[in-house]
């Protein structure tokens, strides 16, 4: 039969479309039941119309079945040219129980762009397409959704689209156990949106095609589109032996959690097209599988995926940023595995840098990457307990840059936080393992400096960084630093307490520095490397350290002082090959070093090395051997040893021969070179110096020719003095420099530029007495000198060293200047009366008293130690040294002593009471208070500080109007600080008296005695040079005094002013004490002391109580106070290690002040009364101001 049909162009989907003239619609209750339904086929038509070249979309072309209405299927129905749902219009069709959808065509979901189509699919309910040509289309132009849940079935025989065209959406759901989606292939978003979700046992997967196809699934797949996938509680998707791509041209993510399972049977894709953005997230215990997994695939593309909390992620091998930014994290417990390779930023050689950037992170404890082998860049972290297991790893520099520009450092950090690599590990970028993170490996090599990725060659200050405590890289079978093949450079730091170790042992090669302390900084190829400030050092193990190369070596850049015990040698290859730096630091080297003859460069700190160097075994050239370079530029260098060999070297016939050592040293700017050592032709330069021995007499051999602060090109190499420094001993025994050739000293002829030369004293012996001067040798020179030493220096202001010089030899002469004769010390020297030495530079009386003890010091043991101690003191140092060995502290704690008016004060404030109170019978009275006090020394004695409080009580009894007796007593505790000479008295009272007074109308008179005893500790530091020590003593003393003040009360209403004069007597005992603590300790006497007071004054009493009851009333004063007596202290002492007694003054006792007394006082009961008074106190250098409590009880 003829049909007729009409071609009509369709703006919504922007399709072509053919459709009868004679269509008829169906009603949808009569469509299908039972019945296959034929509408003609359009495609011969659409030839005959169009042409192939015109070939419209299926879904255009098709007289599909058309659900218009919501519907339910519960019977089989089946269309051949396929159905729309929803085609323009809301539209829900429920496919259930015993229901059934079949086509040999295509479906469509939202077919227009006003349609809402969605297909529930549930029970045993089942949907299928049979094409080969045709697709489910899920959101065609429209919104589409398919629902498959409780056992439904929907089987696809090509592809399913969701979100097929711009502007469409299409979700598609997959929910519990038998539920089931296949499809050759899946589009989640194709050119609009779409979301797939399979969950609760749910399943999609795709069908093995006849031949490979390109991917099976394609999440986010044309320009413009996203496409999300959730695979969550217990769904599976199987992308079964095709690829997946997240991401491809548009973005895309998949989501696998709660148990949800992902099978990828060829390559897992992430970010594929430049632009696009790609990220898989595996949490919660869900699990990815897949063949091959490739994360960023081409430039400015975001991969990301993402493991975490006890998720898993299962493939052969992982891929990151071949061309663009990809991110693998494991975290929280997730672990990846790849069996075969993981590897990040792989070479690019054809195209170069794309700034791509491979990052892996690894935090949280149980969260593990591992890998067979691990190549991972610059942009790696580790932390948090997080481990990376493998059995080949390599570490390189990443084309891009950190997210603020600057440039990346892979990081291991935090306790628990690991790599443990079973085979090889090399790294050639920087690296930082932190804060108790570790590596283990077989093998380490560590190379840097270059960015090849980049083919950029210009070096970087890469390192290898281990740093913080309990931070480690171990590596059984050795650790190799330097010898990359394009690299410059290799350097591992360890620091702050971290530690190395190295199994067989380190080799440092080409450039490889292996450095403790502060690391690189900085490296330039015309200036090499520059090292950071000095940090904590870290620790080797103790394996052997081989050097390979002549340049690099053991670097110390350090602070504190460290000791290592490896053998270190130079390559066999070449007996000078490596070196030793020293930078900062102190550093102690008691290792085997005989067969290491590379540099020895020291430029800061200290370096000692206990052991010889370079020994010469199996050297059999026969020609002369390079020589080992020592260079001193800075720091110290203490050579304990032999440096180099000798050899006979033969100038042939008729020119003889000559025997050579292996060695040189040059010490410049300041460099001292110490030790006992042997070492070959010498140039010290510049403010150099040479000082045999360390911490004690020594001798330098100098095995060839000795050249002395000249041989110069230019006057600034000998711009600054260069000196021989020279300890001695009472044995004959000095430092020397014994030279087997020549001595040039200074300026000789034709020696080139030059400068001055000097000998300076360091040491004396503390055992031997120099009164009669000491001679020693201190310098042999077989060759012969020429020059000379411009002077002998001793920074002693009480030393008379000269030089005596004869051909081969230099002669020290050192003895004590003396301004005249003291006294007999009683030394063992037979009564001679010793030189008087000290009191040369003494400027005040007490210096003078001191030095004239110090001059009588007998000359053995502890005494004649301090003597010579003091003998290397400059001017200054000795008057310092003078106050700390003067003991003033005793002098003035009598002072303290002889001043205190604690018991006294007390007493007179409570018989000052209210004048218009008449008392009788017994009273009761308690009075605590406390004083704040300073005293200015003058001449010798120094400011001493005090501080005192205690707490008293009394009874007392009145008899008519005119008597009241009583008692009293309290304790007391004081403290006295003489800060400039390092001593302190902490001082315990007790107290206890009598007292009475008498009244006569207006005038009165009060009297009294006390006894006080102390218990008296002292502790001081005695400073001599560098020699400190404490010294303490303690000791008893008491006190008798006896007061009396009488004043005349006048009542003027409201104000009583009253005139007084009062006097005060106090004497004071000492017993006698002696200080333990060193040989500055001194023998005190015992001594009496007696200080007089007189004072006048007046008092004025308000009454401002208002007329009520608390009879409160204001009192002020002024008073002058003079003392006399014993104002200025003394103590009479002597060295316990033996000298004459000399007498010392303390701080002196103020002997004209004023005194200012302001209180209040108020009833407190029909019985009671308490008074508050203030006292200040200043004049002839002394402020004080105290406060004191008394409350009063009549009964």
């Amino acid at each position: 039969m003829n049909r007729i049909y009409r071609l009509v162009f369709n703006r919504t989907t922007g399709q072509m479309q053919v459709a009868s003239e004679l269509a008829v619609s169906h009603a949808p209750g009569r469509a299908s039941v039972g019945h296959t339904h034929r509408p003609a086929s359009l495609r011969t038509a659409l030839l005959l119309a169009l042409g192939l070249a015109v070939l419209p979309a299926q879904s255009a072309l098709a007289a599909a079945y058309e659900f218009t209405a919501d519907d339910t299927v519960s019977d089989p129905r089946s269309y051949v040219d396929g159905f729309r749902v929803g085609p323009d219009g809301t539209v829900v069709v429920n496919v259930v129980d015993g229901g059934s959808l079949a086509t040999n065509g295509f479906a469509s979901l939202g077919t227009l762009a006003g349609g809402v189509g969605t297909l529930n699919v549930s029970g045993t309910g089942r949907v299928s397409l049979t094409s080969v040509f045709d697709d489910m289309r899920v959101g065609d132009a429209g919104r589409g959704a398919l629902n498959v849940s409780n056992g439904g079935t929907v089987a696809v025989r090509r592809n399913v689209l969701l979100g097929t065209l711009a502007g469409s959406h299409g979700a598609v759901r997959v929910d519990g156990a038998g539920s089931t989606f296949t499809a050759r292939q899946f589009e989640v978003g194709n050119f609009g949106s779409g979301e797939l979700v399979i969950s609760n046992g749910g399943v999609v997967e795709t069908i093995t095609a006849p031949v490979r196809l390109w991917y099976g699934m394609r999440i986010g797949a044309s320009s413009g589109s996203t496409g999300s996938v959730t695979v969550d509680t217990g769904g599976v998707l199987n992308i079964t032996d095709n690829h997946l791509f997240v991401g491809q041209r548009g973005n895309g993510e998949l989501n696998i959690a709660s148990g949800g399972t992902v099978n990828v049977g060829q390559t897992l894709a992430v970010g594929i097209d430049d632009g696009v953005t790609g990220t898989v997230r595996v949490t919660d215990g869900g699990v990815l599988v897949a063949k091959e997994i490739v994360l960023a695939q081409n430039t400015d593309t975001t991969g990301t995926l993402l493991v975490s909390t006890a998720s898993s992620v299962q493939a052969d091998t992982v891929e990151l940023a071949h061309y663009g930014h990809a991110l693998l994290r494991v975290e929280n417990g997730g672990v990846l595995h790849a069996t075969t390779s993981l590897i990040a930023e792989g070479p690019n050689l054809l195209f170069g840098d794309e700034g791509q950037v491979g990052r892996i992170e690894v935090s949280g404890a149980g969260s593990a990457i591992e890998s067979a082998r691990v190549e991972a860049t610059a942009s790696l972290r580790v932390d948090n307990g997080g481990a990376i297991r493998s059995d080949v790893a390599k570490l390189q520099n990443s084309y891009g840059a950190s997210a603020d520009g600057s440039r990346t450092k892979a990081t291991l950090t935090g306790a628990g936080s690991q790599w443990v690599n079973s085979g090889a590990m090399q790294v050639t970028t920087d690296l930082q393992v932190l804060d108790g993170a570790q590596i283990t490996t077989d093998t380490l090599t560590v190379t840097g400096g270059a960015q090849w990725p980049k083919h950029d060659i210009e070096p970087y200050p890469e390192q290898v960084l281990v740093s913080g405590a309990g931070s480690s890289i171990s590596a059984a079978s050795g650790i190799t630093i330097g010898r990359g093949t394009f690299d410059p450079l290799g350097v591992l730091v360890v620091n702050n307490g971290a530690t190395l170790s190295a199994g067989t042992g380190y080799t440092l090669d080409h450039n490889g520095y292996l450095v403790i302390g502060g690391g690189l900084q900085d490296w330039t190829r015309a200036g090499g490397p520059v090292w950071a400030a000095a940090e904590a050092a870290g620790e080797l193990d103790g394996s052997p350290i081989t050097m390979n190369n002549g340049q690099g070596g053991l670097l110390f850049n350090h602070t504190g002082d460290i000791t290592l015990s490896n053998t270190i040698a130079s390559s066999s290859a070449s007996m000078t090959y490596g070196g030793l730096h020293q930078l900062a630091g102190s550093t102690t080297l008691d290792g085997d070093l005989t067969a290491f003859g590379g540099d020895i460069n020291v430029s800061g700190g200290t370096l000692v090395i206990n052991s010889d160097t370079y020994t010469g075994q199996g050297y059999t050239g026969s020609s002369q051997a390079l020589p080992q370079g020592i260079t001193v530029t800075g720091g110290t260098l203490v050579l304990n040893g032999a440096s180099g060999f000798q050899q006979e070297i033969s100038y042939g016939a008729g020119f003889g021969s000559a025997i050579i050592r292996s060695s040189t040293a040059i010490v410049l700017d300041g460099g001292v070179l110490a030790g006992n050592a042997t070492v070959g032709q010498t140039v010290v330069r510049n403010g150099a110096v040479l000082s045999p021995g360390h911490n004690g007499v020594g001798t330098i051999t100098i095995d060839g020719d000795l050249y002395f602060n000249n041989m110069a090109a230019t006057a600034e190499e000998v711009a600054d003095k260069a000196f021989y420094d020279v300890d001695v001993l009472g044995n004959g025994q000095a430092d020397l420099l014994t030279v087997t050739g020549k001595a040039y000293l200074g300026h000789v002829a034709h020696s080139g530029e030059h400068g001055a030369t000097g000998v300076r004293i360091t040491a004396l012996d503390p055992a031997t007495s120099y009164q009669k001067g000491q001679s020693y040798t201190i310098l042999s020179a077989a060759g012969g000198i020429e020059g000379q030493f411009d002077d002998v220096i001793s920074r002693s202001a009480f030393l008379d060293p000269n030089l005596v010089q004869t051909r081969n030899d230099v002669r020290l002469l050192i003895g004590v200047k003396s301004d005249g004769q003291g006294p007999d010390p009683g030394s063992e020297d037979g009564g001679v009366t010793p030189p008087a030495v000290f009191g040369a530079v003494a400027t005040t009386g007490n210096h003078q008293a001191i030095a004239g003890a110090l001059d009588t010091l007998q000359q053995s043991g502890q005494a004649l130690a301090l003597y010579n101690q003091l003998l290397m003191l400059d001017a200054d140092e000795a008057r310092l040294a003078f106050d700390h060995l003067s003991g003033e502290i005793h002098a003035s704690n009598r002072a303290l002593l002889l001043d205190d008016r604690f018991l006294r004060e007390g007493i007179s404030q409570r018989l000052r009471t209210d004048p218009t109170i008449k008392a009788q019978g017994g009273g009761f009275w308690l009075s605590g208070g406390g004083a704040a006090n300073r005293q200015d020394g003058d001449h010798g004695s120094a400011r001493s500080r005090q501080h005192r409080e205690g707490l008293m009580a009394g009874l007392d009894w009145t008899f008519g109007e005119a008597w009241t007796v009583g008692l009293a007593a309290g304790a007391e505790t004081l403290r006295q600080q003489v800060d400039a000479r390092s001593s302190k008295a902490d001082v315990d009272a007790v107290h206890g008296g009598l007292y009475a007074s008498y009244r006569m109308g207006e005038a009165w008179f009060t009297a009294g005695a006390s006894y006080a005893d102390y218990d008296v500790d002292t502790d001081r530091t005695s400073i001599v040079g560098g020699m400190q020590q404490r010294l303490r003593a303690g000791y008893s003393a008491d006190a008798v005094s006896g007061f009396a003040e009488g004043g005349w009360d006048m009542d003027l209403d409201r104000l009583v002013l009253t005139p007084y004069v009062a006097v005060a007597y106090t004497r004071l005992s000492t017993d006698a004490a002696q200080e333990t603590g060193g040989s500055t300790a001194l023998v005190i006497d015992a001594s009496k002391d007696e200080v007089w007071t007189a004072t006048a004054g007046l008092r004025a009493s308000w009454d401002i109580s208002a007329g009520q009851d608390d009879g409160a009333r204001l009192v002020a004063g002024l008073a002058w106070q003079n003392a006399a007596g014993d104002v200025r202290s003394s103590s009479r002492q002597r060295f316990a290690v033996g000298s004459s007694t000399f007498s010392i003054d303390g701080v002196p006792l103020a002997r004209n002040v004023g005194i200012a007394e302001l209180g209040v006082a108020v009833n407190t009961g029909a019985h009671s009364r308490l008074s508050l008074g203030a006292q200040g106190r200043l004049g002839s250098g002394q402020r004080e101001l105290g406060a004191r409590m008394t409350w009063n009880v009549q009964f």
